[in-house]
């Protein structure tokens, strides 16, 4: 099983309430799961809701994949120390699709557009029913504190 994350890639967002959710959400899906079949999935970063759902996977034991543009490579906050990298395209963006088809399922915590972008996508490419979906997807906001 492989459970995409997107959401807020900078820090300025409640982190508490978002590793809550990823916790609940992440735990919900793998309970019944062998842990060494779950990989966690995200955009790589060192930062923002990717680096809480690689933190949490770390602490469980799941492995990290990231999968973002080759831009990831020289953003100030770092990458996180995946198990696996996959880098696509030079910009962010880039890699939406090739993150999608990957992916079983996905996580959305808060996060701007390129996140909801990729939630569109996820819905159009795997087909599925709104009753399937829920299965699939999970999405819930958290309080922002930066600046738009």
């Amino acid at each position: 099983m492989k459970i995409g994350v997107v959401g807020f890639s900078k820090r300025w967002f409640d982190q508490e309430a978002a590793s809550s959710i990823l916790e609940r959400a992440i735990k919900s899906w793998v309970k019944e799961t062998n842990k060494d079949q779950v990989e966690i999935v995200s955009g790589l970063t060192n930062a923002g809701v990717p680096k809480l759902a690689y933190e949490l996977a770390v602490r469980m034991g799941i492995t990290t994949v990231g999968i973002s543009a080759r831009r990831a490579l020289k953003v100030r906050s770092g990458i996180f120390p995946c198990d696996k990298q996959i880098l696509v395209g030079l910009d962010f963006g880039d890699e939406s699709e090739a993150f999608i088809d990957y992916i079983d399922c996905l996580i959305r915590v808060g996060g701007g557009p390129q996140s909801r972008k990729e939630v569109e996508l996820f819905k159009e490419r795997k087909g599925l029913s709104a009753e399937e979906l829920s299965s699939y997807l999970y999405e819930e906001e958290v309080e922002w504190f930066g600046k738009d």
